[in-house]
């Protein structure tokens, strides 16, 4: 078998491909991030996929340019079909030994298997509970305020983040590849995934902590404020990425502030709780989709240039020409440019 190096443009998905697989692309996605792209998509002569469309799916998602790609040339246009079909239909024949099944996760302790489409139990829960009080051990997520009440600042009580003085060179990582990050050295921890991926630093925060004290540098969570969002759900995510902070400060983990925004009326509170004269954090993930979302992101990155005067920029994207001779500017190398790396030296 030829494993060939592809441009995803290349590979072409069968337009008459009867499996629904749009549930499934961010879990492979997931996979692809955690685990790398170790299974090669199986097209026919003319490029067009038998076996791998959500893999594909997944990789457009990641926005990769190259995908690993086997030409399955020996296969008639009635084999081709029919192994297209056997395929996904086969896959559905198996089924799972729970018990089986249950063994195998408990032995996985340090990659969160629930990014993958398994239902995994959560461990926020006593240990003496009596069979009659099962919910005893049960700790809502708004009850973080009982482990920890933070001396606020600005009209919303926003907890405040220290920040860090200086950040050294180091390799950094998504939160959702901290658990199977092996590494030695130096490392740091972004928050630039969707949001769900990090959303259990709200609700388990005590279990995420020894994971995280392993990183020398963490960004605090990058909580969406889409301009759509109501502006008390922005205050909320906005207060969430702090209180997570200042609780990991406490922890003693060197946490470096992600600034964000949505539109200009965010100025009066999206600054609250930040840091001065120290080193942030920043993305342009969706900004060069229009004029518009360029131009708001400015507006916001110059009000913050203004209100909190950061000696260095980690940044997250691609950076905009306007920005491009800025001395303080740190980039952060996406996992879709981690990725191209790795093919291009395989």
């Amino acid at each position: 078998m030829i494993v060939e190096e592809w441009n995803v443009e290349d590979v072409k998905p069968y337009p008459r491909n009867p499996r629904k697989n749009q549930s499934a692309i961010k879990a492979v996605a997931n996979s692809i991030e955690q685990f790398g792209f170790e299974q090669p998509i199986v097209v026919d002569r003319n490029g067009v996929v038998i076996v791998g469309h959500t893999r594909l799916a997944a990789a457009k998602h990641l926005n990769l340019k190259k995908v690993p790609v086997v030409v399955a040339k020996n296969l008639t246009k009635e084999q081709v079909n029919a192994y297209r079909l056997a395929d996904n239909k086969t896959n559905e024949l198996a089924d799972w030994d729970m018990s089986m099944l249950d063994d195998e996760l408990a032995e996985i302790t340090d990659i969160d298997m629930s990014d993958f489409g398994f239902d995994i139990p959560t461990e926020d829960f006593g240990d003496d509970l009596g069979d009659d009080d099962e919910d005893a051990g049960f700790e809502p997520s708004f009850q973080n305020a009982q482990k920890a009440l933070f001396d606020g600042v600005g009209e919303y009580g926003i907890p405040q983040i220290k920040g860090v003085d200086f950040i050294e060179p180091v390799e950094w990582i998504s939160f959702n590849m901290l658990n199977s990050y092996k590494k030695p050295g130096a490392f740091g921890v972004h928050h630039f995934i969707d949001d769900y991926q990090f959303e259990r630093e709200w609700t388990q925060i005590d279990r995420q902590i020894p994971r995280l004290q392993r990183a020398t540098y963490v960004t605090s969570p990058d909580f969406s404020l889409y301009v759509d969002f109501p502006k008390a759900l922005q205050i909320w995510n906005h207060y969430r990425k702090h209180w997570i902070g200042a609780y990991m400060e406490m922890q003693g983990i060197n946490v470096i502030p992600t600034i964000a925004w949505s539109d200009e009326s965010s100025f009066e509170w999206c600054f609250d709780g930040e840091p001065t004269h120290k080193p942030v954090t920043v993305s342009t993930v969706g900004v060069m989709a229009s004029k518009e979302t360029k131009e708001a992101f400015l507006l916001g990155y110059n009000a913050m240039i203004e209100r909190l005067q950061p000696t260095q920029i980690l940044y997250y994207g691609q950076v905009v020409d306007e920005l491009k001779d800025d001395p303080t500017l740190i980039p952060i190398e996406s996992f879709g440019d981690q990725m191209k790396k790795r093919l291009g030296e395989s």
